[in-house]
């Protein structure tokens, strides 16, 4: 008879275990789409702040903006050849996270430079519910869809996007915190560190925010670094998950307007009559 109940007991035990793993698993989340947005603060002049070494660039600015529309139709080669100003970059670039898998998609990877990365982030049942956190665990890459071109005092172009952003965490040092946006278009680099960041959690949706401060190797390689430390902040980011939906114009809006219209379409009207 005792023995019959610790068996009872046990599977009570095993059962009720198994409901919380899967408890815990539902409340898991992971990221479903979304926009990832890039503000710099200097675009026009990127090397305005920054701390600069033998070598340095001399100038050095924003050129050109391809988003997804855009970038989903033109390799490396291609992007190249467009003169700066044909795609204004605007004050935020938003960059699309990609799917989960990019087969069928249309999404450039593995073929003339271009090499965007599925999306697999995703973080356990303790990341689940924070709000305004300074520290965030997570696995996998958001992949990030769209091109930054830049030009300066230097022969050519260059590209940087097709970014993944993770975690790596011996980019954790303390100051930076180890979440980092690496480049994937032509050769991967790590280009941008974060700092001071801001992470707000709630099921599969996120709110990742924080500042954008050059590597140590692409300070080395732009800004005559030594390798080891950073030129400064590039600017800030963004990340929101699911992305925000457009906001319609409310209907008094385009009353509005079509009274405006209305009226000045009636002060046409009697200028000719007067002229008349």
């Amino acid at each position: 008879m005792q023995q019959t109940g610790s068996k009872s007991l046990r599977l009570r035990c095993f059962l009720a275990a198994g409901a919380l793993a899967l408890a815990n698993a539902a409340n898991a989340g992971s990221l479903h789409g979304g926009v990832f947005n890039i503000s710099f603060d200097h675009p026009d002049d990127l090397l305005s702040g920054l701390t600069l070494g033998d070598g340095a660039l001399t100038g050095y600015y924003v050129a050109n903006y391809f988003d997804k529309a855009v970038a989903d139709t033109l390799n490396t080669s291609q992007m190249i050849a467009v003169p700066t100003g044909s795609y204004p970059a605007p004050a935020t670039l938003s960059f699309e996270v990609n799917p989960s898998s990019l087969a069928g998609t249309g999404i450039p990877f593995g073929s003339g430079g271009r090499n965007n990365k599925a999306t697999t982030l995703a973080w356990d049942s303790s990341q689940d519910a924070l709000a305004n956190a300074s520290s965030f665990t997570a696995s996998g890459v958001a992949g990030l869809n769209g091109v930054v071109m830049t030009r300066g005092s230097f022969t050519g172009t260059l590209l940087s996007g097709d970014y993944q952003f993770g975690y790596v965490a011996a980019r954790n040092n303390g100051v930076n915190s180890g979440w980092a946006l690496t480049n994937n278009v032509s050769f991967a680099s790590t280009t941008f560190d974060t700092r001071n960041i801001s992470v707000t959690t709630a099921g599969n949706k996120l709110l990742f925010s924080g500042e954008l401060w050059w590597s140590a190797s692409t300070s080395a390689f732009l800004f005559g670094g030594d390798g080891v430390s950073q030129a400064g902040r590039a600017g800030s980011f963004s990340l929101v998950s699911p992305a925000p939906a457009a906001v319609p114009l409310p209907a008094a809006v385009w009353l509005f307007g079509s009274g405006l219209f209305g009226v000045m379409a009636s002060v046409r009207r009697k200028r000719s009559a007067l002229s008349a």
